[in-house]
């Protein structure tokens, strides 16, 4: 950034002037921050879910690192006027939206077979389950926690505060 002079009505007025450069520099902080964010959310998804049931799939990984992405981007915008309970229900909401897209192309469209909710009641076509989406709301919860601290430690990002109710 650059201050400038500019005379306006005979009176000398300091203008801020962002430089090429500078612009640059912020868009590739921003672009490596979600870069970085997308494959330790990918990465972090994948090993939850070995965890959890022994084994996962290379898509896992595309859809946990965009929706860590996308669930961290989104509650950061709504930190100060929604409670954490609330980012946490939009947290699995947003789980339970991108495992139904992913599932429908992944399952149904590209028979992969990498999971199969039709055994549990209250399924959408096997791809999402009121029981599961109960359980995303858990891991959103984690998420944003997560996402915070890894913006806040690794990218000068704002500490994180929360309000609970």
């Amino acid at each position: 950034m650059a201050m400038e002079n500019t005379e306006k009505n005979g009176m000398t007025v300091g203008v801020v002037v962002a430089s090429e450069q500078t612009v640059l520099q912020e868009k590739s902080s921003v672009a490596l921050e979600y870069w970085g964010m997308w494959l330790m959310g990918g990465g972090l998804y994948c090993l939850l879910e070995v965890a959890w049931r022994g084994w996962t799939h290379w898509t896992m990984f595309l859809v946990g690192g965009t929706l860590f992405l996308l669930i961290g981007t989104e509650c950061r915008q709504k930190k100060e006027k929604w409670s954490l309970i609330s980012q946490a229900v939009l947290a699995g909401l947003t789980i339970t939206g991108g495992e139904f897209l992913a599932g429908c192309v992944v399952n149904l469209a590209l028979h992969m077979r990498v999971w199969d909710y039709s055994n549990q009641p209250y399924n959408l076509w096997g791809q999402v389950s009121l029981i599961a989406s109960l359980g995303w709301c858990m891991v959103g919860l984690c998420a944003i926690l997560l996402y915070d601290v890894l913006a806040w430690l690794l990218f000068g990002e704002e500490r994180p505060h929360y309000k609970l109710l």
